[in-house]
């Protein structure tokens, strides 16, 4: 039985001596209480992309302030930042990624019987989310709650009243969309928030800074604790004794298919976001550390198909 499910993160081990500061994401949903920096949370199974290759789409419309073709730059090089990481074996991380073009959806929305995209999109006219902290990015999962396979990801960033900077150097009171993206892409490929403060998935961001736009040893290992080689995937025990299954061969297309338009379910969906944020990227609201109240959180939902 799949029913509506919030993720959250659980850390990994690579290797049996030493511990990590990674986080992967899991199935169940986060206690109203955590924090990233009390550590991993640990219940519930984890996530991952079975298929060796996935894909998102840029939405066509851009940003007021950032045209496409310029979010497209940045969103591309964010990508390809975890993609060109190298695993503690010397290879690269066993998925791929493709930008399947434009889409003229900006929905967070997921099909259990039609075609669907892995869409970003900006929202200038307002952010539609409610927190205590301001909010600079949200990416919804829709994934299956009996293995953790992530069926799509929808990736959404606050561009309104937004200092967004797409410059190589970050203005002083800017946020820098690369940082928010290749914060944002770990979520996409199921990692949480790491508890290593050096590491971009770390909950925090200071304003005028560009340094999450460089991975560090704790992201890329916790990509490759889940994707070591394009054959196979590391998953909960309670899916596969070994805690390994074989990943399927290379598709980029989404589920079911893909469409640049918002498809209309052939059936009633069944599958529902969950109305609070599961996890924060927060940052201190204090002038004197510097950093602005930013939040970036993660929706999850299950899928029916």
């Amino acid at each position: 039985m799949r029913f509506m499910l919030a993720a959250a993160a659980l850390c990994v081990l690579a290797v049996p001596t030493a511990a990590h500061a990674y986080c992967r994401t899991t199935t169940q949903q986060l206690p109203p209480d955590y924090r990233p920096t009390r550590g991993c949370f640990t219940d519930g199974l984890f996530l991952f992309w079975r298929n060796a290759c996935v894909s998102y789409s840029v939405n066509a419309a851009g940003s007021r302030s950032i045209p496409y073709e310029e979010a497209k730059r940045v969103i591309d090089a964010s990508f390809a930042t975890w993609m060109y990481a190298t695993c503690a074996n010397g290879e690269a991380p066993g998925i791929a990624v493709t930008n399947l073009g434009p889409a003229s959806c900006g929905e967070v929305r997921y099909n259990g019987d039609s075609p669907n995209q892995n869409v970003i999109v900006f929202r200038d006219d307002g952010w539609p989310y409610s927190d205590p902290n301001s909010t600079l990015g949200l990416t919804t999962v829709t994934f299956n709650a009996d293995t953790g396979e992530i069926y799509d990801a929808d990736m959404e960033i606050n561009s309104s009243a937004r200092n967004l900077s797409t410059s190589e150097e970050v203005p002083a009171n800017g946020f820098d969309l690369a940082s928010v993206i290749t914060h944002e892409v770990g979520h996409f490929f199921g990692l949480a928030h790491a508890t290593d403060a050096r590491a971009t998935m770390y909950a925090s961001y200071k304003p005028g800074t560009k340094a999450l736009r460089t991975l560090s040893p704790d992201d890329v290992a916790g990509l490759c604790s889940i994707y070591p080689n394009p054959a196979l995937r590391i998953v909960s025990v309670e899916v596969s004794p070994s805690q390994t299954i074989v990943a399927e061969s290379c598709d980029p297309n989404p589920r079911h298919g893909f469409t640049a338009a918002c498809s209309v379910p052939k059936t009633e969906e069944k599958c529902a976001a969950t109305p609070r944020p599961t996890a924060s990227w927060a940052a201190s609201g204090s002038v004197a550390l510097a950093l602005a109240g930013v939040l970036v959180a993660r929706r999850r939902r299950t899928g029916t198909r």
